[in-house]
């Protein structure tokens, strides 16, 4: 089966097509915005993650929180 989507560049709605063509020259549902097509697919990522995302931290990118 072969997925096909576009995504709102103003909102970043997504519309997701299974049977069909999604079609980027018909304007986003919510905002009116311009369609571009999707270049991620769902299930083109890793089998499993290294590590969970939520947990992962990145060095100096966050400011502890103070008392």
């Amino acid at each position: 089966m072969r997925f096909q989507a576009v995504r709102c560049t103003h909102c970043g709605d997504a519309r997701w097509s299974l049977f069909s063509v999604a079609d980027p020259d018909r304007p986003c549902d919510l905002c009116g915005g311009e369609m571009k097509l999707e270049r991620r697919k769902p299930g083109s990522g890793p089998p499993t993650l290294p590590r969970e995302r939520r947990t992962a931290t990145v060095p100096g990118r966050r400011t502890p929180l103070t008392g």
